[in-house]
């Protein structure tokens, strides 16, 4: 019983969709923080599969990740890491299981994607992943 209680919040099947947009963290590295591109993602139960692409970054990418604020727009912590290419240009893919604060986040759109590079390494790219 209390299983078909749960199972509307973990509904199968919602998909995402966001812009990657610079994000400098400072006004020192407002220089070093250009690009742009695209992220879809799907949910299946508490599976969160992120795919997207980006393009003119000043330096190469590092590292993608998933990550959680309090609220849209607001940054917060790492909780899954992606794969991306390592260069100006590239896509970025990954799977991460979602607990229920990150579920509930993503359907608050406080998920967001984050891609660092080397002149920018916390953060030249965001994208907060909303409902289609």
């Amino acid at each position: 019983m209390l299983a078909g209680l749960i199972a509307p919040a973990f509904a199968a099947d919602a998909q995402f969709y966001s812009t990657l947009d610079p994000a400098p963290m400072t006004m020192a590295t407002r220089a070093d923080v250009a690009g742009s591109g695209s992220v879809t993602a799907e949910l299946d139960g508490n599976k969160l599969t992120v795919q997207g692409h980006f393009s003119g970054l000043a330096s190469s990418a590092t590292k993608a990740e998933l990550r959680s604020g309090s609220m849209i727009g607001v940054p917060g912590e790492v909780f899954a890491d992606l794969t991306v290419t390592q260069g100006a240009d590239g896509t970025l893919s990954g799977t991460a299981t979602l607990d229920r604060p990150r579920l509930k986040a993503l359907r608050e759109g406080a998920v967001y994607v984050q891609i660092n590079s080397e002149k920018s390494p916390d953060g030249t790219l965001r994208a907060w992943l909303l409902s289609r």
